[in-house]
């Protein structure tokens, strides 16, 4: 038999798992960028990543020494400062009185709201750290070649390039043929969440984009960690009533667009692997 104290811990479990999983579900730019949650550990502020200089291939002559060169290194600090939490009360009247499982659903109604969140806090990232197109307004075939040329002169890894572009900039999209004609390309993979390919860049729709918004990044463009991940509690609130809880729904995590001012073609002040637009 399995009584109420071995049942509760098994419960909470359950709920916070199903709190990710829709977590992650409406979280949906997390994919393209790159997860550095692994350093974030217990005790930690903060995150660096060393940014080192590079190497020059060089001719030798027979017999004579080697130039030495040297690599100098910077850091890109991540700070885990974005402690997020959605708070709330199941009034017991109105629960008892509904045929909604109001716990669980509420619980996806908050991990939906984190969800969001996040892809709100990596655009934002990306966007200030963005270079910025030199003809704005509705994204054209000029606007996207422009932005390949300056992720590929800062050597973008075109593998990891995506594309995001706001509801709005999908219909300029479906103007450009290069984006309607998948034939161009022939039977290439589409990553997973992606609503077509414009150059062989993947597509991205991303409703957390405000209208007018576009940019487009490589994967090490931005990094982010999580601290603590989307955790689950509740506690008796009284207050309102017997049997109302009160319950929470928290995140810890931070994010960063990286390589700025790193790049031979890069804007000043920005990094050289993200470009776009924003009005």
């Amino acid at each position: 038999m399995i009584n109420n104290p071995e049942m509760a811990p098994t419960k909470m479990d359950l709920i916070t798992a199903a709190a990710q999983r829709e977590l992650r579900a409406q979280a949906q730019l997390a994919g393209f960028f790159s997860d550095k949650s692994q350093f974030a550990g217990k005790g930690s502020k903060s995150v660096s990543f060393p940014k080192l200089s590079s190497f020059t291939a060089q001719d030798r002559a027979s017999g004579a020494a080697g130039v030495e060169q040297v690599v100098s290194a910077t850091v890109d600090k991540l700070d885990l400062n974005k402690n997020k939490q959605v708070l709330w009360v199941i009034d017991p009247a109105d629960e008892i009185q509904s045929t909604l499982s109001w716990e669980l659903e509420t619980v996806k109604l908050a991990a939906s709201a984190h969800g969001r969140q996040f892809d709100r806090d990596l655009v934002d990232a990306a966007l200030v750290a963005r270079a910025l197109v030199s003809v704005s307004g509705v994204i054209t075939r000029d606007n996207i070649l422009e932005m390949i040329e300056y992720l590929t002169k800062n050597f973008a890894n075109k593998a990891q390039t995506a594309l995001f572009v706001a509801p709005n900039q999908k219909t300029a999209m479906l103007k450009i043929s290069e984006f309607t004609q998948a034939q161009i390309f022939g039977n290439t993979v589409i990553p997973s969440g992606t609503i077509g390919q414009v150059y062989g860049i993947p597509v991205v729709e991303a409703p957390i984009l405000n209208n007018g918004e576009y940019f487009m990044a490589d994967k090490d463009s931005l990094a982010y960690a999580l601290q603590k991940a989307p955790a689950y509690d509740e506690q008796k609130a009284i207050e309102f009533g017997a049997g109302a809880m009160k319950r929470t729904l928290d995140q810890l995590y931070g994010m960063k667009a990286l390589q700025i001012d790193a790049g031979p073609a890069v804007q000043s002040g920005k990094s050289g692997l993200i470009i776009g637009y924003a009005p």
